[in-house]
């Protein structure tokens, strides 16, 4: 039998091991949190563009728009037709058929003069079965269809004349602005929907030649899609499109902002003159959508929204600067908490932080382990809150639900509280852990964050 000495020291000795072991399973627990982290990374829980997303990534989206959509007054995306989200009721039903409950409706409106009048008669008599050739009658009811024409291209042949003067010299005239080529060539209408068709954010040049010929029956090539897109290009350089419209976003109450990468392959990296370490696309717009008859803008009903799009090799605040929209700008800013805008800030009447990415961050947290971090789930609920309430009293023009916006607050603070309080000594492979830095920077932004409410 061991003495008492050797127990004690096979005692400290397995305590030792045990400790080790703990160690090590704790920086494996780790490892795996961020391995899985790393693959169900996409664009619905992080800043990542859809065009990375993986064929799961795609089906799982599929799948909560299904779910979205058949939520209890399911109206869109999260359930607002006016793009807001809010929070289902848990109850699954059947989606009806139509425009749905909170839809802005955008029905047919009768003409008054149509451009054909058809009547429509009787075959015969609903009672006895009797012809009613000649027999009086009157309009019983309408309906006015709305429909297109049959597309066909119209051939129009301009004959260049030659006219010979008296002194005998022979004058031949100019083919029309609208000729180009010959002996034929497409006409103004058809270069503009083939320019329009293929400006469009996903069909492309390619598939804008396609659709120019099912469609219009139009078989045009891409290069001459290509040049009409060249030749619009040209026409708004010259009439100084960009710079009107950049003057006019300076000019908003509101405007949002974004970015995106562009990934470039290597050898277009190496034929840029400018730094392209890190290139992305920049957006700048208006948010009408969202603020119309909130910002104080009475023009906003009746005006669409204004989008810029640029492009830089590196998102930094110089890169912003040399788009020249907010240096000047001195509204509301929509954007995430990217540092680049930062300086912006002291300049503008106020900041409200994206709350989509936001909720993008907040998914990412709670998947990181739904066990510990339901905290992100609890604030998530508590914005998608708030932005119904909003989106319902904007809808239906009457004031907000102070209580529920209340209550939305006092849940919103709690989560951020018991997020920074879980993981403050939480591990992590580097650095804090990442749901303790988005729950301390929800403290610290949260009147940018709620600053709507």
């Amino acid at each position: 039998m061991p003495s008492y000495e050797e127990l004690a020291a096979l005692v400290v000795a397995q305590a030792a091991q045990l400790g080790q072991q703990a160690v090590l399973i704790e920086a494996l627990r780790v490892e795996i949190a961020v391995l899985r982290r790393q693959v169900g990374r996409d664009s619905g829980n992080s800043s990542q563009p859809p065009s990375k997303d993986g064929l799961g990534a795609r089906a799982k989206a599929r799948a909560e728009k299904r779910a979205r959509e058949q939520e209890a007054g399911g109206a869109g995306p999260g359930g607002d037709a006016d793009g807001g989200t809010s929070v289902g009721s848990g109850a699954v039903v059947k989606r009806k058929q139509g425009g749905q409950r909170g839809h802005r409706g955008r029905g047919l409106a009768r003409v008054v003069d149509p451009a054909h009048t058809e009547a429509v008669e009787p075959p015969a008599c609903g009672g006895c079965g009797a012809g009613l050739a000649g027999a009086p009658g009157e309009v019983g009811y309408s309906v006015q269809v709305f429909d297109l024409p049959a597309f066909a291209l119209e051939v129009t042949e301009y004959l260049m004349m030659r006219r010979v003067c008296e002194c005998g010299q022979a004058t031949t005239a100019q083919a029309p602005s609208q000729v180009r080529g010959g002996p034929t060539c497409y006409g103004p209408q058809v270069g503009a929907a083939a320019a329009w068709l293929a400006s469009q954010d996903v069909i492309g040049i390619e598939r804008a030649a396609d659709m120019m010929a099912a469609l219009l029956g139009a078989p045009v090539s891409t290069g001459f899609v290509s040049s009409c897109l060249a030749r619009l290009d040209a026409a708004l350089t010259t009439a100084g499109f960009e710079e009107e419209l950049k003057a006019a976003l300076r000019e908003q109450a509101v405007l949002g902002t974004d970015e995106t990468p562009a990934p470039l392959t290597a050898t277009a990296v190496a034929r840029e003159k400018q730094d392209c370490s890190n290139p992305q696309v920049f957006t700048v717009r208006t948010m009408r959508d969202y603020t119309r008859g909130w910002a104080g803008d009475p023009t906003q009903d009746l005006a669409g929204d204004l989008v810029w799009y640029g492009a830089a090799g590196t998102r930094t605040k110089k890169a912003i600067t040399e788009f020249e929209i907010l240096d000047t700008f001195a509204g509301i800013l929509v954007r995430d908490d990217f540092g680049g805008y930062l300086s912006y800030d002291k300049q503008l009447i106020g900041v409200q932080q994206c709350l989509s990415h936001l909720l993008r961050y907040l998914d990412d947290a709670y998947d990181i382990d739904p066990g510990t971090q339901m905290w992100a789930r609890q604030v998530a609920d508590a914005l998608r809150t708030a932005i119904h309430t909003h989106n319902t009293a904007r809808r239906k023009g009457t004031s907000l639900d102070q209580e529920a916006i209340a209550r939305a607050r006092r849940s919103f603070d709690q989560g951020v509280a018991a997020g920074i309080s879980i993981n403050l000594s939480r591990p992590w492979h580097k650095g804090n852990h990442p749901a303790l830095i988005l729950a301390r920077r929800l403290k610290r932004k949260t009147d940018q964050v709620l600053s709507a409410t």
